[in-house]
């Protein structure tokens, strides 16, 4: 047996690049064997060594989630859990990655608290992450069709893996919906971004069908684009960027001016011939304040997924709240 490994042989070992076994052996890390004459033909690493770094490596290795299955749990993008890390000091294990950089190991005991913090700055409205997969481009409660014409919808299982359930309960992974049982997309989710800043909010009760019947319309009216939609436990809340919108299809029997204004939340509805006005529930002020202080709302904000008046929104909420309390 050799007294040795090669290059390529250290990097399948230690589930590191090339290049970072070269910077192993410039560190010490690993001793390669000296070959002044060029006898081989690629460098040779002492396996001793090599072996003694992997047990090491092995002993040490961490146990808790990395912050990309951290987000994927809590369906909030991988930079909102470094944020929530780096902003809160929390003590989370700082590990060596293949390629000399840098990462996280998240005991379950600071995942509680990062859901904890994740949801207490949650902005009112959803935010895109929650309700869109750009990945597969389909939205939360969809509507498709399968090939005998059942309806199914878009849904997320608790490993926050999109597909959909049958009425058995049994789950079909999205894919395997649309490759192997032929399921279609029954209208298109997109439409041009609208420049509107305020939003007219509704919540939509899971145990009305009517509530679907409203959503394929917004899906197919506004798009993915100028909504936001969190799911709740016993219903949607759904926010609809306001304004005066000619309407591309025509609306379903079922969906009448009465049964929107049931699901307002917050603002008022005009349904018209071939027109739908949305009023916000909002009124836009004016502020001053020292650009020092919008230069820290813009840094918090953005670092928190939220515009700066819903950050501030949510601000006031809470002190409200404590107000109140």
């Amino acid at each position: 047996m050799n007294a040795w490994y090669t290059r390529q042989e250290v990097a399948d070992i230690l589930a590191v690049s090339k290049p970072t076994v070269y910077h192993y052996a410039k560190q010490k890390k690993i001793i390669k064997i000296a070959d002044p004459h060029r006898l081989t033909r690629e460098a040779r690493y002492q396996k001793e060594e090599v072996d003694a770094l992997a047990e090491e490596r092995s002993r040490n290795k961490p146990t808790g989630l990395r912050p990309s299955e951290l987000a994927k749990r809590l369906g909030v993008s991988v930079t909102r859990i470094y944020t929530i890390i780096r902003d809160n000091y929390l003590p989370v294990d700082e590990i060596l990655l293949g390629d000399e950089g840098k990462g996280y190991s998240i005991s379950e005991e600071m995942a509680v608290r990062i859901q904890e913090e994740v949801v207490r700055t949650m902005p009112v409205r959803g935010t895109r992450v929650e309700f869109y997969d750009s990945k597969h481009d389909i939205s939360l409660y969809q509507r498709f069709l399968a090939p005998n014409g059942q309806d199914m919808r878009v849904l997320r299982n608790d490993n926050l893996e999109w597909g959909f359930f049958l009425q058995s309960r049994t789950w079909i992974p999205y894919r395997e919906a649309i490759n192997k049982f032929k399921y279609e997309a029954a209208y298109p989710i997109h439409q041009s971004n609208r420049r509107a800043a305020a939003y007219t909010d509704f919540v939509l009760p899971k145990d009305l069908v009517e509530s679907f019947d409203f959503l394929d319309f917004v899906y197919q009216v506004w798009g993915i684009e100028n909504i936001r939609l969190r799911e709740r436990e016993t219903d949607i809340a759904l926010s609809i960027k306001s304004g005066l919108t000619v309407l591309p299809i025509p609306v379903p029997e079922t969906i009448t001016e009465c049964l929107i204004t049931s699901f307002l939340a917050l603002g008022n509805v005009e349904l018209m011939d071939g027109e739908c006005n949305l009023i916000s529930g909002y009124r836009r002020n004016t502020v001053d304040l020292p650009n020092t202080i919008w230069e820290t709302l813009h840094d918090i904000s953005k670092q928190q997924d939220k515009t700066i008046s819903e950050y501030i929104e949510d601000v006031l909420r809470e002190n409200f709240e404590r107000e109140q309390n």
